[in-house]
């Protein structure tokens, strides 16, 4: 499907909106030689997926909303290829959550650190309305996970406002986190902050 470095890629693309990035920008960020950044790039604008803009004697790409293919690719990449060992246990511990929120997103030291960690930052999308359902459902679930849930709430609204300026929670979460649902809803969040 994807590579881990064309993942890498469109993620920071994704995650750095209302910037301009050269392939040597991208091959630094996502730790990547500028070679391997270049194919990449290439290849996605060739898709539709990104476009180029010549500054001066660089090249400089962004995501390319108006072609229909951003966003299948978008999901594709932001969707996990397999779950293993605790962060599919915790997937499943937050199923009950699921019904009530449109998003969310694992990440953090739990899904980076080897040893044990203290807690586990979860970013969710919901409605304001299931707020409450959304708390009463959370302590249920805070009972059966072993470690400290540190939950992120995000409307769509804030999640959009958060990515225009770039706050770094949310970006982090969405270049590095694990997608356990709602690509799709974290697609159109990303594509309305572009605009």
């Amino acid at each position: 499907m994807f590579t881990q470095n064309e993942k890498r890629v469109l993620r920071f693309l994704a995650a750095s909106l209302g910037k301009d990035h050269s392939i040597n920008d991208v091959a630094k960020a996502c730790g990547i030689a500028p070679n391997g950044a270049y194919k990449i790039l290439v290849k996605f604008e060739g898709e539709g997926a990104l476009k180029a803009k010549q500054i001066a004697n660089i090249k400089s790409y962004t995501l390319n909303f108006e072609h229909e293919k951003t966003v299948c690719i978008l999901e594709l990449v932001l969707m996990p290829d397999t779950l293993e060992g605790r962060v599919k246990a915790r997937a499943d511990d937050l199923q009950l959550l699921k019904s009530l929120t449109q998003a969310c997103v694992l990440f953090g030291s739990y899904i980076t650190a080897k040893q044990k960690p203290g807690d586990l930052d979860v970013l969710f999308v919901l409605k304001r309305t299931n707020f409450g359902a959304y708390k009463q459902a959370l302590a249920k679930v805070q009972d059966i996970i072993p470690v400290k849930i540190q939950d992120v709430v995000q409307t769509r609204e804030d999640i959009i406002e958060n990515l225009k300026k770039n706050d770094p929670v949310v970006t982090d979460a969405l270049r590095y986190g694990v997608v356990l649902w709602g690509a799709d809803v974290l697609v159109q969040v990303i594509e309305h902050a572009a605009e």
